[in-house]
């Protein structure tokens, strides 16, 4: 639990954004520091910049107030008021700074102070000093180094010893001696300059060097700013652009039909579950690429579902798989090819009750049916037969795929699997999506099959009327004999049926010779109208169409040009013509059109009233040997649908109750020269 989550690409991206953050804070809040510092060092600076020019002025002062000594009272006590006072001034500012020093506390170092009557006069005289400095937290204050502390012990000895000696010179403070004080200070103010430069200089110098120390912090901040920036994009591309751009690529090769490339799954959670997906999505694609080529090669169910039972248990998650095809009855169905554990199994020829059945209600909704508890569902209904024949195999959940629609004969592909609750909601999905490739890959298996057994049926079928035609021919000629000779009246009614049924016989044989042998084409420039009108006059003089009158809609365009064969187009419209005779009650008519639904084809429509054709034998019309008429062949629409389709053509054949029949023969046209 905890490598997963350590491995997150999110949890890493997010780690080195706090990074990124706690360095950047980290930075401000030492550019915070650091300014605070640099004003403070540059006040202390300052402070000690002042103590030096105090010292110089109370030399200065001293030595004008010498040489300009008072020589009266007068003169005597307006020195008093100026001299005296601001000396005292001077006196209390290098009391507060000296002993702000000592204490580590400058901020009540400089400006008024709240001492005697005498002093606070002498501050109102004195000039403009620096305000105090601000309250900061203990963590800004600026530090002192040795030097500094050395020159302040200094400065505070000296000053302690000058201002010992000064208040001595002074004596009484109510009649000070001014000339006194005056020859002390000039005598004494070179140790106490000296003492206040020696500070101010100590003072510079470790401010300079903080400053130089904060330019290096800061240049080192910056640089490990750019370091956790450098690391961190590293880490994106090390931990996922790369595997991103691998994953693109791979995704490209799949575009290209590469189906199946795999990626490395490396790199964060997040980038191996996208990997892993890529993986299997590119395998699933392989595997329907596999799929999809198979099954078009697939000519038989046996060969198609052991391809899917060896190659797709696993995507499609099934342990047995079979295909059920609804028999002719089309009240039971077979299993016509089942495979387990990616076995064919063989000797499945049980039949299985079909309506009322889940195989019913799959066919009937064209969509998958998933069962998910087999055992219940069977014991809810005794006709689940099939259903139980897949619990007696151990299994327990299944799905059915419909193949109604593509081919003559429905049926139902099964997957089934012993695990429970397998085919979960995603699955589902998964085969909703195959289930059309499935079916109609099944549906064209069976057709396949279907033609291929038709295509047997037809040869055998060949061989079989070439070897009945002479024979058949000797029995007509001897019925024709017997015909013509004088007989009672029942035996002449029998040799006149059965020479009836010779020649039926001897048209099924025609027709399964034309519908099995190679048909060629003597293609020439036809008008449709005139082939039409050919096919109705024929058609006419035929006996079945002798109580029908066969109506023209309208009068039919002509200057209109196919290219067909004039024989094989005539046999295809009279055909139909006569199959609409047919199926036309007695007393009704046969109307026929001749249309352009384009300017690209041409197209003959024929109807006529009377009962539909039945859904069933209309979805199968076109299939040999399929025929709602009774006595005939089923080889009619076949053949015309044959005929047509070789000549670029289609055939349409609609059926209800409330409009009778229409069949629909629709041709390309071509140009006239």
């Amino acid at each position: 639990m905890l490598k997963p989550l350590l491995t997150s690409l999110r949890l890493q991206i997010s780690l080195a954004f706090l990074a990124l953050v706690a360095v950047f804070t980290a930075a401000s809040l030492y550019a915070l520091t650091a300014f605070q510092r640099q004003i403070d060092y540059d006040s202390v600076v300052d402070i000690g910049a002042r103590l030096e020019l105090t010292a110089q002025q109370m030399h200065v002062q001293a030595m004008n107030y010498k040489q300009n000594a008072p020589r009266d009272y007068p003169t005597y006590y307006r020195d008093l008021k100026l001299y005296y006072r601001n000396l005292m001034a001077q006196m209390a500012l290098f009391d507060r700074v000296v002993d702000g020093f000592m204490s580590g506390d400058l901020r009540g170092a400089v400006g008024r102070t709240s001492g005697k009557s005498t002093t606070d006069a002498a501050e109102q005289s004195t000039p403009t000093m620096p305000m105090p400095m601000p309250r900061t937290a203990p963590w800004l204050r600026p530090g002192t180094d040795d030097a500094p502390r050395q020159a302040i012990k200094q400065l505070e000895q000296t000053w302690a010893d000058y201002r010992e000696g000064l208040m001595a010179a002074i004596g009484d403070q109510q009649e000070p001696r001014l000339e006194w004080a005056a020859e002390h200070v000039m005598a004494e103010h070179g140790p106490l300059e000296d003492a206040s430069r020696s500070l101010t200089e100590a003072l510079r110098r470790s401010a300079s060097a903080e400053h130089r120390r904060i330019g290096i912090v800061a240049l080192s901040l910056i640089g490990g700013t750019l370091l956790t920036a450098l690391v961190i994009l590293a880490m994106l591309h090390y931990r996922a652009l790369r595997h991103l751009q691998r994953t693109i690529a791979g995704f490209q090769r799949v575009t290209d039909g590469d189906f199946g490339h795999v990626i490395p799954v490396e790199g964060a959670a997040e980038i191996r579950e996208l990997t892993a997906g890529f993986n299997a999505l590119s395998g699933r694609l392989h595997l329907l690429f596999l799929l999809i080529d198979r099954l078009e090669r697939g000519n038989n169910l046996d060969e198609v579902v052991g391809f899917l039972a060896r190659e797709l248990r696993e995507l499609l998650r099934f342990d047995w798989i079979g295909v059920v095809v609804v028999n002719p009855d089309q009240a039971t169905v077979r299993i016509e090819a089942s495979a387990l554990d990616g076995v064919l199994e063989s000797g499945q020829a049980q039949l299985f009750r079909l309506q009322h059945t889940l195989l019913e209600e799959a066919l009937a909704g064209g969509e998958p049916l998933h069962i998910v508890d087999m055992a219940a569902t069977a014991v809810a209904n005794p006709r689940y037969e099939f259903l139980r024949d897949l619990i007696r195999r151990d299994l327990n959940d299944a799905v059915f795929l419909p193949v109604a629609s593509q081919t003559s004969a429905p049926a139902v592909v099964a997957f089934a699997t012993r695990a429970s609750s397998q085919y979960d909601p995603a699955h589902m999905r998964f085969l909703n999506n195959l289930a059309q490739l499935i079916t109609e890959s099944f549906g064209r298996t069976f057709r396949l099959a279907e033609r291929g057994r038709l295509a047997s049926i037809g040869e055998f079928a060949s061989g079989i009327a070439h070897e009945m035609r002479t024979p058949l021919a000797t029995v007509s000629l001897a019925l024709e004999y017997f015909m013509h000779q004088e007989q009672p009246p029942n035996a002449h009614k029998r040799l006149h049926l059965a020479s009836t049924e010779a020649q039926r016989i001897g048209r099924l044989i025609d027709d399964m010779l034309l519908y099995a042998k190679p048909l060629s084409l003597n293609l020439v420039r036809l008008d449709p109208a005139e082939v039409l009108l050919e096919a109705i006059e024929t058609a006419r003089a035929q006996p079945c169409c002798g109580e029908r009158e066969i109506r023209l809609e309208s009068e039919p365009a002509t200057g209109l040009c196919m290219l067909a064969d004039h024989d094989r187009m005539l046999q295809v419209l009279t055909n139909l013509l006569r199959n609409a005779c047919d199926a036309a009650p007695p007393g009704t008519q046969v109307s026929v059109s001749l249309l352009q639904p384009d300017t690209n084809s041409a197209a003959v429509d024929i109807h006529n009233g009377g009962e539909a054709i039945p859904g069933a034998v209309l979805e199968r019309a076109f299939q040999p040997f399929v025929s709602a008429k009774q006595g005939g062949t089923g080889l009619g629409l076949a053949i015309a649908h044959r005929l047509v389709q070789l000549h670029g053509g289609q055939v349409s054949l609609y059926s209800t109750v409330e409009e009778g029949t229409r069949a629909r023969v629709t041709v390309p046209l071509c140009r006239r020269d």
